[in-house]
Formats: structure tokens, C-alpha cells, sequence
């Protein structure tokens, strides 16, 4: 009886759990960077002599390349095999890093790290693909908890590492700790991924791919240019506009293609909708703009060292570490519908808390406050994760997390795109220009603006329905109820 209702809270076998962690080395590199640069703008501005803000376009191509991309990597992945792609992925990765290591200018670095996007744009859908294909549903949440738990090593022991190098060493050396975890992850992937039969009968969309590049390329540029400026708005809001517009020549396209590069037939599934495209993507919004703003808030604003700053975000990753474990058993006990509603509150409550930080501020409170924003982020991204592919069937997993991939990647591009906008705005008001250094109070109306982002999400995820997510547990159980006479 053991054997036919399963414990769906129970570990997942030994090869899934090495699979799982594969997926965490290779979702480890794309982390890793993403956690560290920000402490390190400061240094790298000096080093290019230009602000720190400046930087930020560093950090955007990254993800507007990751966004451009994205749609190509199933379709990659089914032509030329996943493990095959998700390997030459993982190397590729670790090339770029090192060529992001040698930059000697903002463009230089600029054009790098959307080099090292392209790979990032790669290897992480497919590692999604990967873990997805070969974890039963109902071990998808433990599966994922993994995966996840791993991964967050770097965001946790990053932001650390990474204030320890910039202070006493080089910020050159950020990209080269990618080099060793990508021989690790390269090898293992060759040891415990199965080679999957390629396809060869859906063709390339290249006019889908192409509209696509063109529509969301405009729009994500537009907001690092107001990122820069906000009083040279003409030509970005042109190419919002122009953006749009291709948005929507797009849909119309994938709508009408028999195999358009991104299939939207999921998007009609509502857990997979909410979790993903609506409220889950609102929400992403202001928690990728903390990760933004806090650093340089602590450094800029609040006098802290590129270590301590490093330290502070130690707790809030830390908190989200620590409270990975626990977020089956508060799924099992709340049901997805509620847990998302309530930690979002939580995250808004902590993002205005964040407002009153000042130089009197002692460092254990500080601590204290981003170790439970920390706590609150872990179980809603981990339900946000697992949610979106709860309800989607096997034949359109791939298309799925091609999908959740690029609204992930565009929301998190956004989020640090609207903060910057909100700092260069904010500059602009303070001193007619948008070069000096941000002040305190422009922070902190980044910081309640985001928090509002984040409120407007509980919309969406009140829309869910109160069983979302039961296709998550044992087998058995689902079946049970889904027998009208059970």
C-alpha cells in the first residue's frame, strides 16, 4: 500500500536528486553573477571612471539578451538534444565570464555580459526542461526545494564573497569563480543526463523569433535609457512605442502560426496564467528591484562598506535559505491560494519597513528585517516555481518553461529597470541632474513604490482557485478527488 500512495512530501530517488542538482550548478553560475555585480558597481565604475549607476547597463543587456534569446532554447533543445545543448550551454557560460573578467570600459563590459545573457538564455530553460522531463508530478515541489535550495548558495554566499573580493582583491575576479562550477556542472552533465532523441519536424518560426527580438529588444532598452536619464525621455518613449506595437503584430502572429516559436496555448491554463504572466510577474517586479536598490542603498546612502553591504544581503538570502526546507509542509498546511496572498503582504510590509533604515539603524535590526524578507521571498517564489506547471500537460512542458523563462527574465530586467528610473528621476528632482550620487529619501520612494507593485499583485492570486495546486500531491490522492463518488 506504501508503494501506491506516496508520501508527497517524500525525497525524490537518487538519480532525480543528481539531476536536480545539476540544474542547481548550472542555475548556480546564472545566480552567482546577478548576486554580486551590484555590490561590485561601485568598483567597477571607478574602474571605468564613470558613476556606479552607469554600470546598470551592464547589468540590464544581460537580461535584455536573456529575453531576446529565450524563445529559441526549446526549440534548440528538441533539435539537438537537451543534455547536448544544455552542456555546450554551461561551457559557453563560463567563456563569456572570462571575457566579462578581461573588460576595460562600460561598453566593453556591456557587450560581454549580452554575450554571456545569450548563453544564460540557454541554459536555463534547458536545465528547466531537464528537471522537468525527468521528476514525476509528484515530487515536482520536493524536486524543485532541491534544486532551488542549492542554488541559493549563491545569492546567499555571494553578496559576502563578492564584497570580500571587490574590497581586497578585484571585481574582475567575480566572473572567473564561474570557470571551476562549470567544469563540475559540464561533467556531470555528461554523467547523469540521458541523451534524449532530437526532433526534426517542427520547423523554426524565424519570423516569430524575429517580431519578438524586435518588440521586447526597444521596450527594455527604453528603460535603461531612462534608467540613465529620465529628462531625455523623447526617444525612449519612441521606442516604447515602437515596442508595442510589435507586441502586438507578435501575438497576432503566434496566434495564427500552426508552430509559433512560443506557444501561448498555457497561457489559457489559470494556475500556470497567474502564477506566471500575471500576478506573478507583478510581483517579481519589486522583489528583483530589492536586490537592486538595497546594495546600493547601504553603500551610497547609509555609509556601508562593499563587504558589509555584502553581509546584509547575507541575511536576506540567508532567510530564504534557511526557510526553503519548510515550504512543502506551509504549502501542505495553507494551500497555494492563500500562502501566496499572504506572503506578498509580508513582502510589501517588509519593502516599507526598508524606508525607515538610516545611518542609526543598528546592524543587527537591519539584519533582522532582510532575514525575514528572506523568509517571505522563499515561499513565494518556491510556490510561484511549482504552481505554474502544476496543472500543464507533458506535451507542453517544454513550451511552458520556455514561456515562464522569458516572463521571469523580462520581469526581472523591468524591475531593476523601473528602480533605476525611479533613482534617476528622484536625482533629476534633487539636483537637475542625474549624476550624483542618489540620496537617502530617493531610495526610499523607490522602495515604497515597489512595495505598492507588489501589493497590486494580491489581485491576480485571489483569482486562483482555493484547490490550485492539488495536482502537486500523491497520485492517489489526486484521483480520489477526482472521482465524483470518492
Amino acid at each position: 500500500m506504501a508503494r501506491n500512495n506516496p508520501d508527497p512530501l517524500s525525497s525524490p530517488p537518487a538519480h532525480d536528486v543528481a539531476i536536480a542538482l545539476i540544474v542547481a550548478c548550472a542555475m548556480f553560475m546564472a545566480q552567482l553573477d546577478g548576486a554580486v555585480v551590484v555590490l561590485a558597481m561601485p568598483s567597477m565604475g571607478a574602474s571605468f571612471h564613470v558613476p556606479a549607476v552607469a554600470v546598470t547597463a551592464g547589468i540590464t543587456s544581460y537580461l535584455m539578451v536573456q529575453v531576446a534569446v529565450i524563445p529559441a532554447s526549446g526549440w534548440i533543445a528538441d533539435r539537438w538534444s537537451a543534455k547536448r545543448v544544455f552542456a555546450a550551454s554551461i561551457v559557453l557560460f563560463a567563456l563569456t565570464s572570462m571575457l566579462c573578467a578581461v573588460c576595460t570600459s562600460v561598453a566593453q563590459f556591456t557587450a560581454a555580459r549580452a554575450l554571456q545573457g545569450a548563453a544564460a538564455a540557454i541554459m536555463t530553460p534547458v536545465s528547466r526542461i531537464v528537471l522537468l522531463r525527468a521528476t514525476p508530478r509528484h515530487l515536482l515541489l520536493r524536486a524543485n526545494t532541491i534544486s532551488s535550495t542549492s542554488m541559493l548558495l549563491a545569492p546567499t554566499l555571494g553578496p559576502a564573497l563578492g564584497g570580500l573580493i571587490t574590497q581586497y582583491a578585484s571585481w574582475r575576479w567575480i566572473f572567473l569563480l564561474n570557470v571551476p562550477v562549470a567544469v563540475i556542472g559540464a561533467m556531470a552533465v555528461g554523467k547523469f543526463i540521458p541523451v534524449t532523441a532530437a526532433s526534426r519536424g517542427k520547423p523554426f518560426d524565424f519570423r516569430g523569433y524575429g517580431l519578438f527580438a524586435l518588440a521586447t529588444t526597444p521596450i527594455l532598452y527604453a528603460t535603461v535609457v531612462l534608467g540613465g536619464d529620465p529628462l531625455k525621455w523623447p526617444m525612449p518613449v519612441a521606442l516604447l512605442g515602437a515596442g508595442l506595437l510589435i507586441g502586438w503584430l507578435t501575438l497576432r502572429h503566434l496566434r495564427a502560426h500552426p508552430h509559433p516559436i512560443i506557444a501561448l496555448d498555457v497561457v489559457a491554463i489559470a494556475s500556470y496564467r497567474i502564477s506566471t504572466i500575471t500576478g506573478g510577474g507583478l510581483v517579481r517586479l519589486p522583489i528583483r528591484a530589492m536586490s537592486f536598490v538595497l546594495p546600493l542603498m547601504f553603500q551610497l546612502a547609509l555609509g556601508y562598506s562593499a563587504l558589509g553591504a555584502g553581509l546584509m544581503l547575507l541575511a536576506l538570502n540567508g532567510g530564504d535559505l534557511i526557510f526553503k526546507g519548510l515550504v512543502a509542509r506551509i504549502l501542505e498546511a495553507g494551500g497555494y491560494r492563500r500562502v501566496l496572498m499572504i506572503t506578498t503582504i509580508l513582502m510589501s510590509v517588509m519593502l516599507f519597513a526598508c524606508m525607515g533604515l538610516s545611518t542609526r539603524t543598528s546592524f543587527s535590526a537591519v539584519a533582522g528585517l532582510l532575514l525575514f524578507g528572506g523568509m517571505c521571498r522563499s515561499v513565494l517564489f518556491s510556490s510561484l516555481s511549482t504552481l505554474a506547471f502544476a496543472d500543464v500537460p507533458t506535451e507542453q512542458l517544454s513550451s511552458a518553461s520556455v514561456l515562464w523563462n522569458i516572463v521571469q527574465q523580462a520581469s526581472n530586467g523591468l524591475g531593476v529597470s523601473i528602480a533605476s528610473v525611479l533613482l534617476a528621476v528622484g536625482q533629476g528632482v534633487s539636483s537637475g541632474s542625474a549624476s550624483h550620487v542618489p540620496a537617502l529619501w530617493e531610495f526610499r520612494l523607490t522602495l515604497a513604490v515597489m512595495a505598492v507593485i507588489a501589493l497590486a499583485s494580491i489581485v491576480s492570486f485571489r483569482a486562483l482557485r482555493a484547490d490550485a495546486g492539488n495536482s502537486l500531491r500523491a497520485p492517489v490522492a489526486n484521483e480520489a478527488r477526482a472521482d465524483p463518488d470518492a
